[in-house]
């Protein structure tokens, strides 16, 4: 099941194409913050999303990496 959720979370970050808070995500995927940011972290770890401090202190920004990074 965690497999699915972070190939689900992946896609929705692709189809963004720009950086999302965390706490934004959250609320639109209807998922709790904890489970979000421990898939967010396996992302990461994975290499496909970039997680970063947004402008203000308080926001975690999510990215994900996709071919246009690469090239």
């Amino acid at each position: 099941m965690f497999g699915r959720s972070k190939d689900f979370v992946y896609k929705v970050l692709a189809t963004k194409k720009k950086a999302v808070a965390l706490q934004h995500l959250s609320s639109e995927l209807d998922t709790p913050m904890p489970t979000l940011l421990s898939t967010v972290k396996a992302l990461e770890s994975d290499g496909l999303v970039e997680v970063f401090y947004g402008t203000e202190k308080a926001h975690i920004m999510v990215k994900a990496k996709t071919l246009e990074d690469f090239v």
